[in-house]
């Protein structure tokens, strides 16, 4: 029980050094206190434990084949970082966007117009979703909008394009 105390003492200040100290202060101070306190481990690591290093005799056969596994370690880096470095995926990253952009194009195309209004929300919403693939037996394409099909009607006193969507509404475009 007397190691008890000193311990939890220990725990309580390291987590207020940790929560109060530690984030005040710069990455590069905190790289070289982590470095410091690596060296003093290492060393009173080695001072405690030297001893049962010197005796230990089980690692002596491996001694053979450190040359094999640094040259194998570094040869799967260097397969690793030329790889990593020259890339072998899509450099399109515009992909996703482009996708999302299509989906919402064709969402606008099912948007519902005065006419859905008069038939229902309902039938609206339907086909909204299988614009975008959400229902029915065939919702791999997408439903095209008749090009007589008007827009929304425009407010009294607007100008000659209110009321109509140029192009469909975007998220993003680039």
């Amino acid at each position: 029980m007397e190691l008890f105390i000193p311990s939890l003492v220990g725990i309580v200040l390291a987590a207020l050094v940790v929560m109060f100290i530690l984030p005040r202060l710069s990455p590069i101070i905190l790289g070289v206190l982590a470095l410091v306190f690596l060296v003093l481990a290492a060393y009173q690591h080695f001072t405690f434990f030297g001893n049962e290093y010197a005796l230990s005799t089980w690692q002596l056969p491996l001694v053979n084949y450190g040359p094999y596994l640094l040259l194998g370690g570094l040869i799967i880096f260097l397969i690793l970082f030329i790889v990593n470095f020259i890339g072998t995926g899509s450099t399109d990253v515009t992909a996703p966007i482009q996708k999302m952009n299509e989906a919402v194009d064709r969402v606008v195309e099912q948007a519902p117009t005065f006419e859905d209004a008069k038939q229902g929300v309902a039938a609206a919403t339907n086909n909204a979703l299988k614009a975008v693939g959400l229902g029915g037996p065939n919702n791999n394409r997408p439903v095209n909008r008749p090009a007589n099909r008007p827009n929304f009607p425009p407010a009294p006193n607007a100008g000659p394009n209110a009321g109509r969507i140029p192009n469909g509404p975007r998220f993003s475009r680039i």
